[in-house]
């Protein structure tokens, strides 16, 4: 529409643009011309205006219309941007968020992988502390064997030669013999014994302390290691046993030791005559009835205030080795079952404790019952 009326209004001005003529006014006829003329400049001069003024109209529409597509397209495009942009961050939020998961499940995954690396470490740590504890077990072993065999070897060199009436008492003699060997065997050196059982001597002394004088009765002498600690001391004590290999070569040492079974030393031993009942390797070698009554016959011996110790094998599976490697063992003691029995059998305090690993390498525990 616009367009339409400013081309009108340039075909008016242009049918108008040739209405001057060059008259004289002082012709009559040019006069009149000039009054015709004046009239037609007139309605010329009205006809240019509102040419002039369509146009300006036709113009103002035409800019008002371009205006309002120019507002539309811009609005149009701004909106487009709008979408484009929204699109555009929509799938960069999509790519970031993807991004981010990707990046949490490589995280985990290498969390994950460190975890299975640390755990393949401890893993490899803990095998080779078994192999290096398996290694120490072995070369202790093997220096244990080596100490028994020099051993046997100085007892076959210093054994005299057998009489005419020691001959029908081979087979026996070798059983004695073969107790004081597995307790070399079981317990290593002398030194490391006598380390391991010298905080018991405190135990005793408070036991004397409290008035429990009497001497000190030892069920298994074994090499004795723990008599020694006791005789140098200067504390009392009694020790029986049935091996004569035990007892020679306790007598070698200058111990003391009865002729018979240490159990039947003990019941024949007088009521409240004993300071204190210690008995080492010995729980694990007697049948549960036995252990019973000598738990029984040590509480009838004692003075009050005495004391009653008694180390034994572990039965935890990791120091079976202790326990299976003794051939007189029956069976390992249970903690609770040895306390059971003395309880039962009046004690009036049970305290449990462990043997130095430091000292003995194979695990054992002992329990200190006092009358």
């Amino acid at each position: 529409m616009s367009e339409t009326r400013i081309a009108q209004a340039l075909a008016r001005l242009a049918e108008h643009q040739e209405l001057h003529l060059p008259l004289r006014r002082t012709d009559l006829l040019g006069r009149l011309v000039l009054r015709f003329l004046w009239r037609r400049q007139i309605k010329w001069q009205i006809e240019t205006n509102l040419a002039v003024r369509d146009a300006l109209e036709g113009l103002a529409e035409s800019g008002r219309a371009t205006t309002d597509r120019l507002r539309h397209e811009v609005a149009a495009l701004q909106q487009h941007d709008q979408n484009l942009m929204a699109g555009l961050n929509q799938r960069l939020y999509s790519s970031v968020g993807r991004l981010q998961s990707q990046i949490s499940e490589l995280r985990l995954q290498i969390a994950e992988s460190d975890e299975r690396n640390d755990d393949v470490e401890q893993r490899l740590q803990k095998l080779e502390q078994q192999v290096e504890a398996h290694n120490a077990t072995t070369r202790y072993d093997r220096l244990r064997h080596a100490r028994l065999e020099k051993f046997l070897d100085e007892l076959r060199a210093t054994r005299p030669e057998p009489s005419a009436s020691e001959v029908a008492d081979r087979v026996p003699e070798r059983e004695s013999f073969l107790e004081l060997a597995v307790s070399e065997l079981l317990d290593g050196h002398v030194e490391g014994v006598r380390a391991a059982r010298k905080p018991y001597l405190d135990v005793v002394s408070s036991a004397r302390d409290s008035g429990a004088t009497g001497p000190v009765f030892d069920m298994a002498p074994a090499r004795g290691e723990w008599l020694e600690l006791v005789r140098d001391a200067g504390l009392p004590y009694r020790a029986a046993s049935d091996n004569r290999a035990i007892r020679r070569h306790c007598e070698e040492l200058g111990l003391t030791i009865e002729s018979g079974d240490a159990s039947e030393q003990l019941a024949a031993t007088a009521q409240r005559s004993l300071g204190a009942v210690t008995a080492f390797r010995y729980a694990e070698r007697q049948q549960p009835t036995e252990l019973a009554r000598f738990v029984e016959l040590a509480a009838t011996a004692l003075q009050p205030g005495g004391v009653l110790i008694v180390e034994t094998a572990s039965g935890a599976a990791e120091h079976a080795h202790d326990f299976h490697l003794d051939p007189f063992a029956v069976r390992p003691v249970h903690a609770d079952f040895l306390r059971f029995l003395m309880e039962s059998n009046g004690f009036s305090r049970v305290e449990s404790r462990p043997v130095d690993p430091a000292v003995v390498q194979r695990g054992r525990y002992s329990l200190i019952a006092w009358r």
